[in-house]
């Protein structure tokens, strides 16, 4: 019984105060990560990839608690939120970049995971990872892409695309327990309150 839970709460209305606070966090991370992925720590990594994954992680857990729209909702108004900040503390190409790939990639990121809660309700974990790798690959590659492709030697993008990808699997397959606690079982608990 407890594989049906995840649709318990997709009527629960996200209230405005929530949906600001939310996109405010989105913002805040828009802004660490294109500051922080300025800087390498190696060849193959920038800082900017142990920031970034946190917001899918956000995504995937508002994904649970609320309904696509209003998910989808909260992504569009961190994005307009994240936009001065991020010409604040990032380069322009960067600033760009960022904006356009968090649009895309964290909507792809929201249809993915309702898409496989929709068809495999139970799995709790297939919805957070598979959501998640897929989108990671894509976001990963579309910013390096369009921040960096010209301004450095190809083969050293194509290093960074890896690296960072990489790094953001293994903090994806991390951030599964995650989750569970503030997902899964948050929900469990408020049900067997109720």
């Amino acid at each position: 019984m407890w594989y049906n839970l995840g649709f318990i709460n997709q009527r629960k209305i996200m209230t405005t105060r929530q949906t600001y606070m939310y996109a405010g966090v989105f913002a805040i991370i828009i802004a660490l990560a294109n500051y922080t992925v300025q800087f390498p720590i190696n060849e193959w990594l920038t800082y900017g990839a142990l920031m970034y994954p946190l917001s899918f992680l956000i995504t995937d857990v508002l994904s649970e608690r609320y309904n696509k729209a209003q998910t989808l909702k909260v992504v569009r108004i961190g994005v307009i939120l994240a936009i001065v900040p991020t010409l604040m503390v990032a380069d322009g190409r960067i600033a760009f970049a960022s904006i356009v790939t968090f649009f895309l990639i964290q909507q792809l990121d929201v249809v993915i995971f309702h898409a496989l809660k929709a068809r495999f309700a139970p799995l709790w974990w297939l919805r957070n990872n598979g959501s998640t790798l897929t989108s990671q690959f894509f976001d990963t590659s579309l910013f390096f892409i369009l921040a960096f492709a010209g301004t450095m030697p190809t083969q050293m993008l194509i290093k960074l695309i890896i690296g960072d990808y990489l790094v953001k699997v293994v903090l994806a397959l991390l951030d599964t327990p995650f989750f569970y606690l503030f997902a899964i079982k948050y929900q469990n608990r408020n049900i067997s309150k109720a």
